[in-house]
Protein backbone atom coordinates (compact mmCIF):
# COMPACT_ATOMS: atom_id res chain seq x y z
CA UNK A 1 0.00 0.00 0.00
CA UNK A 2 1.82 3.16 -1.31
CA UNK A 3 1.83 5.85 1.35
CA UNK A 4 -0.28 8.60 -0.63
CA UNK A 5 -3.13 6.55 -0.48
CA UNK A 6 -2.81 5.72 3.09
CA UNK A 7 -2.69 9.35 3.88
CA UNK A 8 -5.52 10.30 1.76
CA UNK A 9 -8.18 7.61 3.67
CA UNK A 10 -6.10 8.55 7.59
CA UNK A 11 -6.99 12.13 6.33
CA UNK A 12 -10.74 11.30 5.21
CA UNK A 13 -11.33 9.13 7.96
CA UNK A 14 -10.52 11.72 10.49
CA UNK A 15 -12.26 14.40 8.72
CA UNK A 16 -15.27 13.19 8.55
CA UNK A 17 -14.88 11.80 12.43
CA UNK A 18 -14.54 15.62 13.63
CA UNK A 19 -17.77 16.43 11.65
CA UNK A 20 -16.90 19.89 10.56
CA UNK A 21 -19.90 22.55 10.79
CA UNK A 22 -18.20 25.17 8.53
CA UNK A 23 -18.86 24.15 4.95
CA UNK A 24 -15.76 26.11 4.52
CA UNK A 25 -13.61 24.17 6.71
CA UNK A 26 -15.38 21.07 4.76
CA UNK A 27 -14.50 22.52 1.13
CA UNK A 28 -10.93 22.88 2.77
CA UNK A 29 -10.91 19.20 3.59
CA UNK A 30 -12.40 17.74 0.95
CA UNK A 31 -9.92 19.84 -1.13
CA UNK A 32 -6.90 18.08 0.64
CA UNK A 33 -8.35 14.36 0.05
CA UNK A 34 -9.20 15.21 -3.63
CA UNK A 35 -5.84 16.32 -4.26
CA UNK A 36 -3.72 13.20 -2.57
CA UNK A 37 -6.22 11.41 -4.96
CA UNK A 38 -4.69 13.18 -7.72
CA UNK A 39 -1.54 12.66 -6.89
CA UNK A 40 -2.00 9.29 -6.24
CA UNK A 41 -3.05 8.50 -9.57
CA UNK A 42 -0.06 9.82 -11.19
CA UNK A 43 2.52 7.61 -9.13
CA UNK A 44 0.28 4.90 -8.59
CA UNK A 45 1.77 1.44 -10.07
CA UNK A 46 1.55 -1.97 -9.07
CA UNK A 47 3.33 -3.95 -11.22
CA UNK A 48 0.18 -5.79 -12.53
CA UNK A 49 -2.06 -5.00 -15.08
CA UNK A 50 -5.18 -5.74 -13.10
CA UNK A 51 -3.93 -4.02 -10.08
CA UNK A 52 -3.29 -1.03 -11.54
CA UNK A 53 -6.87 -0.98 -12.58
CA UNK A 54 -8.43 -2.13 -9.94
CA UNK A 55 -6.62 0.56 -8.02
CA UNK A 56 -7.40 3.13 -10.10
CA UNK A 57 -11.25 2.28 -9.56
CA UNK A 58 -10.52 2.33 -5.96
CA UNK A 59 -8.87 5.99 -5.99
CA UNK A 60 -12.39 7.09 -8.12
CA UNK A 61 -14.32 5.56 -5.21
CA UNK A 62 -12.62 7.08 -2.93
CA UNK A 63 -12.65 10.65 -4.87
CA UNK A 64 -16.96 10.11 -4.80
CA UNK A 65 -16.61 9.14 -0.93
CA UNK A 66 -14.95 12.23 -0.13
CA UNK A 67 -17.90 14.33 -1.97
CA UNK A 68 -20.49 12.62 -0.73
CA UNK A 69 -19.36 12.29 3.17
CA UNK A 70 -17.63 15.83 2.97
CA UNK A 71 -19.87 17.95 1.02
CA UNK A 72 -23.04 16.35 0.37
CA UNK A 73 -24.27 15.01 3.38
CA UNK A 74 -23.88 14.53 7.33
CA UNK A 75 -23.56 11.27 8.24
CA UNK A 76 -23.43 11.87 12.02
CA UNK A 77 -26.50 13.30 12.14
CA UNK A 78 -28.34 11.96 8.82
CA UNK A 79 -27.54 8.40 9.34
CA UNK A 80 -27.74 5.49 12.04
CA UNK A 81 -26.82 1.86 12.88
CA UNK A 82 -29.17 -0.50 14.17
CA UNK A 83 -27.21 -1.08 16.80
CA UNK A 84 -26.76 2.77 17.76
CA UNK A 85 -27.99 3.64 21.32
CA UNK A 86 -27.51 7.42 20.43
CA UNK A 87 -26.48 9.91 17.57
CA UNK A 88 -22.82 8.88 16.35
CA UNK A 89 -22.14 12.99 17.54
CA UNK A 90 -22.37 12.14 20.86
CA UNK A 91 -19.96 9.47 21.11
CA UNK A 92 -16.16 9.72 22.26
CA UNK A 93 -13.90 10.69 19.11
CA UNK A 94 -12.22 6.84 18.91
CA UNK A 95 -15.52 5.49 19.04
CA UNK A 96 -16.60 8.29 16.77
CA UNK A 97 -13.82 6.60 14.17
CA UNK A 98 -14.84 3.42 14.36
CA UNK A 99 -18.62 3.54 13.51
CA UNK A 100 -17.42 6.26 10.04
CA UNK A 101 -14.79 3.06 9.46
CA UNK A 102 -17.92 0.45 9.41
CA UNK A 103 -20.53 3.27 7.73
CA UNK A 104 -18.01 3.71 4.67
CA UNK A 105 -16.70 -0.15 4.46
CA UNK A 106 -20.09 -1.21 4.56
CA UNK A 107 -21.28 -0.45 0.85
CA UNK A 108 -24.43 -2.45 1.11
CA UNK A 109 -25.35 -0.30 4.10
CA UNK A 110 -26.75 -3.71 5.69
CA UNK A 111 -27.95 -2.62 9.01
CA UNK A 112 -27.84 1.31 8.41
CA UNK A 113 -30.75 3.72 8.19
CA UNK A 114 -29.80 4.59 4.54
CA UNK A 115 -30.37 1.11 2.94
CA UNK A 116 -32.74 0.96 0.02
CA UNK A 117 -35.48 -1.23 0.13
CA UNK A 118 -34.97 -4.32 -1.49
CA UNK A 119 -31.71 -3.99 -2.68
CA UNK A 120 -30.14 -7.16 -1.34
CA UNK A 121 -31.29 -10.75 -1.24
CA UNK A 122 -31.82 -11.53 2.45
CA UNK A 123 -29.76 -14.30 3.99
CA UNK A 124 -32.13 -18.07 3.60
CA UNK A 125 -33.22 -18.41 6.75
CA UNK A 126 -31.96 -21.45 6.57
CA UNK A 127 -28.77 -20.65 6.81
CA UNK A 128 -28.88 -17.96 9.64
CA UNK A 129 -26.89 -20.49 12.22
CA UNK A 130 -23.33 -19.94 12.15
CA UNK A 131 -22.61 -23.36 11.25
CA UNK A 132 -24.96 -23.98 8.81
CA UNK A 133 -24.46 -20.30 7.39
CA UNK A 134 -20.33 -21.01 6.64
CA UNK A 135 -21.19 -24.83 5.12
CA UNK A 136 -23.47 -22.94 2.45
CA UNK A 137 -21.19 -20.18 2.16
CA UNK A 138 -18.19 -23.25 1.42
CA UNK A 139 -20.81 -25.08 -0.93
CA UNK A 140 -20.95 -21.40 -2.95
CA UNK A 141 -17.49 -20.79 -2.87
CA UNK A 142 -16.73 -24.52 -4.47
CA UNK A 143 -19.19 -24.38 -7.03
CA UNK A 144 -18.54 -20.64 -8.18
CA UNK A 145 -14.20 -21.77 -8.13
CA UNK A 146 -15.32 -24.61 -10.66
CA UNK A 147 -17.29 -22.11 -12.42
CA UNK A 148 -14.30 -19.71 -12.55
CA UNK A 149 -11.64 -22.58 -13.41
CA UNK A 150 -14.29 -23.05 -16.50
CA UNK A 151 -14.71 -19.68 -17.56
CA UNK A 152 -10.65 -18.93 -17.53
CA UNK A 153 -10.19 -22.25 -19.19
CA UNK A 154 -12.65 -21.08 -21.67
CA UNK A 155 -10.44 -17.83 -22.42
CA UNK A 156 -7.18 -19.95 -22.30
CA UNK A 157 -8.66 -22.35 -25.21
CA UNK A 158 -10.02 -19.48 -27.48
CA UNK A 159 -7.98 -18.33 -29.75
CA UNK A 160 -9.96 -14.72 -30.35
CA UNK A 161 -8.98 -14.06 -26.64
CA UNK A 162 -5.07 -14.65 -26.64
CA UNK A 163 -5.39 -12.40 -29.98
CA UNK A 164 -5.52 -9.16 -31.28
CA UNK A 165 -8.77 -9.78 -33.03
CA UNK A 166 -11.84 -8.56 -32.06
CA UNK A 167 -14.25 -10.86 -29.98
CA UNK A 168 -16.66 -9.87 -33.08
CA UNK A 169 -14.70 -11.99 -35.33
CA UNK A 170 -15.97 -15.28 -34.58
CA UNK A 171 -19.55 -14.27 -35.28
CA UNK A 172 -22.47 -13.07 -33.69
CA UNK A 173 -22.96 -16.14 -31.18
CA UNK A 174 -19.77 -16.70 -30.12
CA UNK A 175 -19.65 -12.84 -29.52
CA UNK A 176 -22.48 -13.34 -27.38
CA UNK A 177 -20.80 -16.62 -25.73
CA UNK A 178 -17.14 -14.63 -25.55
CA UNK A 179 -18.60 -11.76 -23.83
CA UNK A 180 -20.61 -14.07 -21.51
CA UNK A 181 -17.62 -15.41 -20.51
CA UNK A 182 -15.89 -12.64 -19.47
CA UNK A 183 -18.63 -11.50 -17.64
CA UNK A 184 -18.64 -14.92 -15.41
CA UNK A 185 -14.83 -14.89 -14.56
CA UNK A 186 -15.09 -11.83 -12.90
CA UNK A 187 -18.89 -12.68 -11.06
CA UNK A 188 -17.24 -16.07 -9.84
CA UNK A 189 -13.95 -14.06 -8.81
CA UNK A 190 -16.08 -11.72 -6.62
CA UNK A 191 -18.13 -14.17 -5.87
CA UNK A 192 -15.24 -16.31 -4.01
CA UNK A 193 -13.80 -13.42 -2.42
CA UNK A 194 -16.93 -12.37 -0.80
CA UNK A 195 -17.56 -15.83 0.35
CA UNK A 196 -13.95 -16.07 1.92
CA UNK A 197 -14.60 -12.98 3.39
CA UNK A 198 -18.06 -13.91 5.09
CA UNK A 199 -16.77 -17.57 5.95
CA UNK A 200 -13.74 -15.44 8.09
CA UNK A 201 -16.23 -12.94 9.73
CA UNK A 202 -18.98 -15.14 10.98
CA UNK A 203 -16.58 -17.97 11.50
CA UNK A 204 -14.85 -15.38 14.09
CA UNK A 205 -17.92 -13.91 15.30
CA UNK A 206 -17.21 -10.87 13.77
CA UNK A 207 -20.56 -10.56 12.53
CA UNK A 208 -23.78 -12.34 12.16
CA UNK A 209 -24.89 -14.44 9.47
CA UNK A 210 -27.42 -11.65 8.37
CA UNK A 211 -24.93 -9.28 7.84
CA UNK A 212 -23.56 -11.18 4.75
CA UNK A 213 -26.02 -11.69 2.20
CA UNK A 214 -25.10 -12.83 -1.17
CA UNK A 215 -23.19 -10.34 -3.50
CA UNK A 216 -25.21 -10.74 -6.05
CA UNK A 217 -29.09 -10.98 -6.70
CA UNK A 218 -31.42 -13.71 -8.58
CA UNK A 219 -30.51 -14.08 -11.81
CA UNK A 220 -34.03 -14.92 -12.65
CA UNK A 221 -34.54 -10.81 -12.34
CA UNK A 222 -32.08 -9.77 -14.98
CA UNK A 223 -34.66 -9.68 -17.69
CA UNK A 224 -34.32 -5.70 -17.83
CA UNK A 225 -31.55 -3.74 -17.63
CA UNK A 226 -32.85 -1.48 -15.03
CA UNK A 227 -33.35 -4.92 -12.95
CA UNK A 228 -30.40 -6.14 -13.93
CA UNK A 229 -28.21 -3.42 -12.42
CA UNK A 230 -30.29 -2.75 -9.77
CA UNK A 231 -31.52 -6.00 -8.02
CA UNK A 232 -28.99 -8.55 -9.63
CA UNK A 233 -25.81 -7.24 -10.29
CA UNK A 234 -23.58 -6.18 -7.33
CA UNK A 235 -24.25 -3.34 -5.07
CA UNK A 236 -21.31 -2.23 -3.94
CA UNK A 237 -20.97 1.51 -5.55
CA UNK A 238 -24.72 2.00 -5.25
CA UNK A 239 -24.66 4.69 -2.39
CA UNK A 240 -21.69 6.35 -3.79
CA UNK A 241 -22.71 6.20 -7.52
CA UNK A 242 -26.26 8.06 -6.28
CA UNK A 243 -24.78 10.80 -4.21
CA UNK A 244 -26.12 13.57 -7.01
CA UNK A 245 -29.84 12.22 -6.19
CA UNK A 246 -32.03 13.42 -6.82
CA UNK A 247 -32.89 12.24 -3.36
CA UNK A 248 -36.11 10.72 -1.84
CA UNK A 249 -37.00 12.94 1.44
CA UNK A 250 -36.12 11.14 4.59
CA UNK A 251 -36.83 11.35 8.22
CA UNK A 252 -34.57 12.04 10.72
CA UNK A 253 -33.50 8.01 11.45
CA UNK A 254 -33.83 9.34 15.64
CA UNK A 255 -37.39 10.46 14.82
CA UNK A 256 -39.85 7.89 16.68
CA UNK A 257 -41.84 6.08 13.84
CA UNK A 258 -45.46 5.80 14.34
CA UNK A 259 -48.29 3.15 13.27
CA UNK A 260 -49.24 5.72 10.25
CA UNK A 261 -46.09 6.58 9.00
CA UNK A 262 -45.03 2.96 8.98
CA UNK A 263 -48.04 2.01 7.35
CA UNK A 264 -47.65 5.30 4.34
CA UNK A 265 -44.18 4.16 4.18
CA UNK A 266 -45.67 0.94 2.61
CA UNK A 267 -47.60 2.39 0.15
CA UNK A 268 -45.48 4.88 -0.61
CA UNK A 269 -45.95 6.56 -4.08
CA UNK A 270 -44.14 5.72 -7.19
CA UNK A 271 -41.50 8.35 -7.50
CA UNK A 272 -42.03 10.48 -11.45
CA UNK A 273 -40.61 8.67 -14.51
CA UNK A 274 -38.17 11.52 -14.79
CA UNK A 275 -37.16 11.84 -11.19
CA UNK A 276 -35.77 8.36 -11.31
CA UNK A 277 -34.36 7.99 -14.94
CA UNK A 278 -32.37 11.63 -14.22
CA UNK A 279 -30.46 9.51 -10.92
CA UNK A 280 -30.27 6.55 -13.09
CA UNK A 281 -27.77 9.29 -15.61
CA UNK A 282 -26.48 10.67 -12.68
CA UNK A 283 -25.45 7.02 -11.48
CA UNK A 284 -23.70 5.71 -14.75
CA UNK A 285 -22.24 9.09 -15.17
CA UNK A 286 -20.22 8.29 -11.68
CA UNK A 287 -19.81 4.52 -12.69
CA UNK A 288 -18.33 5.88 -15.81
CA UNK A 289 -15.69 8.50 -13.70
CA UNK A 290 -14.89 5.62 -11.42
CA UNK A 291 -13.97 3.22 -14.10
CA UNK A 292 -11.82 5.54 -16.33
CA UNK A 293 -9.91 6.42 -13.39
CA UNK A 294 -9.00 2.71 -13.51
CA UNK A 295 -8.20 3.62 -17.44
CA UNK A 296 -6.02 6.68 -16.28
CA UNK A 297 -3.65 4.32 -13.97
CA UNK A 298 -3.82 1.23 -16.14
CA UNK A 299 -2.52 3.37 -19.31
CA UNK A 300 -0.10 5.40 -16.51
CA UNK A 301 1.64 1.73 -15.90
CA UNK A 302 1.59 0.82 -19.54
CA UNK A 303 3.72 3.64 -20.00
CA UNK A 304 5.97 2.92 -17.35
CA UNK A 305 6.47 -0.49 -18.20
CA UNK A 306 7.63 0.22 -21.92
CA UNK A 307 9.35 3.35 -21.04
CA UNK A 308 11.85 0.91 -18.92
CA UNK A 309 12.44 -1.29 -21.84
CA UNK A 310 12.45 1.60 -25.09
CA UNK A 311 11.24 4.97 -24.68
CA UNK A 312 10.05 4.75 -28.81
CA UNK A 313 7.52 1.85 -27.72
CA UNK A 314 5.57 4.45 -25.42
CA UNK A 315 4.16 6.22 -28.48
CA UNK A 316 3.35 3.19 -30.14
CA UNK A 317 1.71 1.80 -27.13
CA UNK A 318 -2.27 1.62 -27.20
CA UNK A 319 -4.38 4.14 -25.50
CA UNK A 320 -7.12 2.76 -23.35
CA UNK A 321 -8.32 6.03 -21.30
CA UNK A 322 -11.79 6.69 -21.84
CA UNK A 323 -12.76 3.07 -23.08
CA UNK A 324 -14.61 2.14 -20.04
CA UNK A 325 -16.72 4.97 -20.64
CA UNK A 326 -18.96 3.83 -23.40
CA UNK A 327 -20.29 0.86 -21.87
CA UNK A 328 -21.43 2.85 -18.69
CA UNK A 329 -22.27 5.95 -20.31
CA UNK A 330 -24.71 3.64 -23.13
CA UNK A 331 -26.47 2.12 -20.04
CA UNK A 332 -29.26 4.77 -19.47
CA UNK A 333 -30.24 4.83 -23.66
CA UNK A 334 -30.86 0.75 -22.94
CA UNK A 335 -33.21 1.47 -20.34
CA UNK A 336 -34.57 4.53 -21.72
CA UNK A 337 -35.45 2.11 -25.16
CA UNK A 338 -36.90 -0.71 -22.81
CA UNK A 339 -38.90 1.87 -20.67
CA UNK A 340 -40.67 2.74 -23.96
CA UNK A 341 -40.86 -0.60 -25.27
CA UNK A 342 -42.92 -1.65 -22.02
CA UNK A 343 -45.28 1.36 -21.96
CA UNK A 344 -46.36 0.74 -25.74
CA UNK A 345 -46.94 -2.83 -24.65
CA UNK A 346 -48.84 -1.72 -21.65
CA UNK A 347 -50.96 0.17 -23.63
CA UNK A 348 -51.74 -2.69 -26.33
CA UNK A 349 -53.16 -4.45 -23.29
CA UNK A 350 -49.75 -6.92 -22.86
CA UNK A 351 -48.97 -8.73 -19.24
CA UNK A 352 -45.63 -9.43 -18.36
CA UNK A 353 -45.35 -12.98 -18.40
CA UNK A 354 -43.12 -15.88 -18.84
CA UNK A 355 -42.67 -15.11 -22.79
CA UNK A 356 -42.24 -11.80 -21.84
CA UNK A 357 -39.62 -12.06 -19.27
CA UNK A 358 -38.21 -14.64 -22.09
CA UNK A 359 -37.33 -11.57 -24.51
CA UNK A 360 -36.14 -9.29 -21.89
CA UNK A 361 -33.66 -12.14 -21.25
CA UNK A 362 -32.40 -11.87 -24.90
CA UNK A 363 -32.93 -8.05 -24.99
CA UNK A 364 -30.54 -7.97 -21.83
CA UNK A 365 -28.04 -10.47 -23.40
CA UNK A 366 -28.19 -8.86 -27.02
CA UNK A 367 -27.44 -5.54 -25.38
CA UNK A 368 -24.79 -6.24 -23.15
CA UNK A 369 -22.57 -8.31 -25.30
CA UNK A 370 -23.05 -5.22 -28.10
CA UNK A 371 -21.86 -2.50 -25.87
CA UNK A 372 -19.32 -4.36 -24.55
CA UNK A 373 -17.68 -5.72 -27.22
CA UNK A 374 -15.79 -2.31 -27.48
CA UNK A 375 -14.49 -1.57 -24.35
CA UNK A 376 -12.99 -5.60 -23.94
CA UNK A 377 -10.84 -5.10 -27.57
CA UNK A 378 -9.86 -2.50 -25.91
CA UNK A 379 -8.23 -3.96 -22.69
CA UNK A 380 -7.50 -6.99 -24.43
CA UNK A 381 -5.03 -5.14 -26.99
CA UNK A 382 -3.69 -3.23 -24.07
CA UNK A 383 -2.99 -5.77 -21.45
CA UNK A 384 -1.06 -7.50 -24.06
CA UNK A 385 1.36 -4.39 -24.38
CA UNK A 386 4.24 -5.03 -22.42
CA UNK A 387 2.81 -8.40 -21.67
CA UNK A 388 4.42 -10.71 -18.88
CA UNK A 389 3.99 -14.61 -19.27
CA UNK A 390 3.21 -14.88 -15.58
CA UNK A 391 0.42 -12.47 -15.64
CA UNK A 392 -3.53 -12.64 -16.09
CA UNK A 393 -6.05 -14.96 -14.49
CA UNK A 394 -6.46 -16.47 -18.18
CA UNK A 395 -2.10 -17.32 -18.32
CA UNK A 396 -3.05 -19.37 -15.00
CA UNK A 397 -3.26 -23.26 -15.58
CA UNK A 398 -6.61 -24.35 -14.60
CA UNK A 399 -7.42 -26.88 -12.12
CA UNK A 400 -9.43 -29.01 -14.71
CA UNK A 401 -6.56 -28.74 -16.44
CA UNK A 402 -4.23 -30.09 -14.09
CA UNK A 403 -6.43 -33.36 -13.19
CA UNK A 404 -6.88 -34.07 -17.21
CA UNK A 405 -2.99 -34.01 -17.47
CA UNK A 406 -2.80 -35.43 -13.94
CA UNK A 407 -5.29 -38.55 -14.51
CA UNK A 408 -5.02 -38.90 -18.17
CA UNK A 409 -1.79 -37.23 -19.54
CA UNK A 410 -4.33 -34.91 -22.03
CA UNK A 411 -3.28 -31.60 -22.47
CA UNK A 412 -6.96 -29.69 -22.56
CA UNK A 413 -5.47 -26.27 -24.06
CA UNK A 414 -4.48 -27.80 -27.45
CA UNK A 415 -7.11 -29.93 -27.49
CA UNK A 416 -10.08 -27.51 -27.73
CA UNK A 417 -8.55 -24.69 -28.97
CA UNK A 418 -8.71 -26.53 -32.43
CA UNK A 419 -12.69 -26.55 -31.58
CA UNK A 420 -12.48 -22.58 -31.53
CA UNK A 421 -13.09 -20.96 -34.64
CA UNK A 422 -9.58 -19.38 -36.55
CA UNK A 423 -9.47 -15.67 -36.29
CA UNK A 424 -8.04 -13.14 -38.51
CA UNK A 425 -5.65 -10.27 -36.74
CA UNK A 426 -6.43 -7.02 -37.88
Amino acid sequence: MDKLFLAERVLFFIFVTINLQSMSWRLLSCSIVLALCAADVMVACTGSKMADYSFGAILGTGVLQSVRFLLLVRPMEEYRHELDKVPAYQLPFMQRFFWVLNMVYSPRAIGWSFMAENSVVPVDPRHQTRASFIASRLRWLLSHYLLLDVATLYMRCNPVLSSRASIASQGYIMQCLNVAVACCQYYAMLTCMHCVAAVLAVGLNLNKPQAWPQLFGRWKDAYTIRKFWGKVWHQMLRYNLTLFGPHRPKRNPWDPVSAEQSSASNLRQREPWATSYRRLCYAFVCSAFVHVCGDVVLQLGIWKDLSSTSASKVMDAPNVIGYSAPYFLLQPVGVLVEDAVMEVGKRLGLKEGTWTRMVGYVWVVAFTSFVLAFSLDAYSNVLRAGHRPEEGAADRTTLIEAMANRMFGVQLVPLLSAWFPGVTES
